[in-house]
């Protein structure tokens, strides 16, 4: 003990060490107590002899650090586990008169690790509910296509997160139209996806009415949900449009959907540009277009979002989807090669909807 005080009157307050709330204590080379300040002693009690058992446990130390940190004179930290408490312990050496010494620190973290634990619980739960709910929104989407002679229609949706915040539809209606649509919720994560949800039935109901135009639609799902009472924040872009399979005619409308639908055929590519506004609540009024067209015999026409590599930041244009587009390339195997081209490094959902004409 002498010599501690000798030590300690040259490189510690044992004072200091004694007001310290961290339990401490000092080992001489040889490995053994030199000192434990008053902390360490009201919870584990004295302390004397060689370090070999952990403090409160009882049980010896599967490896001891403070004989690592003399023997190799660095620093080395570890977590124990006691009865009921968690602690960090580091142990630092302390060179003194060509010895080396060490000091070693118990932090209880108990508090800590308990929040940790019930944080890991909670996130595993939430990754469970999460998974179910991607399951349920991909069993959504993944439902039958129109079966109608003289076209044919394929779709893909590649959510960037667990859940997406785009939706797609394609659908035939009562009075013989196909209605197909690509929407895209801002944001990611569950409030997106459950207004995914939402958008799909109001716009599943809306459609079934005989007759009933897009830009129609459009104004009936801007009312809708600006009674949602959502946050600003938050809007909708959709294209939607209406084709009639016996003349290849189609009727459509945008509410604010930034890329426009491409229409590849013999005569080479167009766009079908449409101005709107998205459904939102920062608007005092929606302002909605709608435009005619003819779907030709060989023309394929493709909705997608912006999702695609480069299309929304100008890395790539619409006249490499395009040259895509013009190859003799058809419904799965289609999308399969813009997959490859446009999703190499995806920051957001993609989402994209085909249909073809027999030519």
């Amino acid at each position: 003990m002498n010599d501690f005080k000798v030590f300690c009157a040259d490189t510690f307050s044992v004072a200091l060490l004694d007001e310290m709330p961290d339990m401490i204590r000092v080992f001489g080379p040889d490995g053994r107590v030199l000192f434990a300040n008053r902390a360490m002693q009201a919870r584990f009690g004295p302390q004397e002899g060689s370090c070999d058992r952990m403090p409160g446990v009882g049980r010896k130390c599967p490896e001891c650090i403070v004989r690592r940190c003399i023997a190799s004179k660095r620093r080395y930290s570890t977590i124990m586990r006691g009865r009921s408490r968690v602690y960090t312990v580091s142990a630092c050496p302390v060179p003194y008169e060509g010895s080396i010494y060490a000091l070693e620190v118990f932090t209880d973290i108990t508090k800590e690790q308990n929040l940790k634990d019930k944080l890991m619980i909670s996130n595993s739960r939430m990754m469970k509910d999460l998974e179910v709910a991607r399951s349920l929104q991909l069993s959504i989407l993944r439902h039958m296509l129109p079966d109608i002679p003289g076209y044919h229609f394929a779709a893909e949706f590649l959510p960037c997160e667990a859940l997406g915040g785009d939706m797609y539809d394609c659908f035939l209606t009562r009075d013989g139209r196909v209605f197909m649509y690509v929407a895209d919720v801002s944001g990611h994560g569950v409030m997106p996806a459950m207004l995914t949800v939402y958008l799909r039935q109001e716009l599943f109901a809306q459609c079934k009415a005989p007759g009933i135009s897009p830009v129609q639609v459009l104004h009936n799902l801007q009312n809708s949900f600006e009674e949602l009472n959502t946050e600003e924040s938050i809007y909708i872009t959709v294209f939607l449009l209406a084709l009639e399979p016996g003349s290849g005619e189609f009727v459509c409308a945008n509410a604010g959907h930034s890329v426009p639908p491409l229409i590849a055929g013999r005569n080479g590519i167009r766009e079908v540009l449409l101005p709107g506004t998205p459904i939102c609540r920062w608007v005092d009024s929606a302002d909605h277009e709608q435009m005619t067209g003819v779907l030709e015999k060989g023309e394929k026409l493709l909705l997608y979002t912006d999702g695609l590599d480069g299309i929304h930041t100008g890395r790539a244009s619409t006249d490499d989807l395009s040259a895509i587009l013009m190859c003799d390339l058809h419904g799965r195997q289609l999308l399969d090669e813009i997959k490859k081209k446009f999703t190499q490094t995806r920051a957001d959902d993609v989402t994209m909807v085909l249909c073809e004409r027999e030519g």
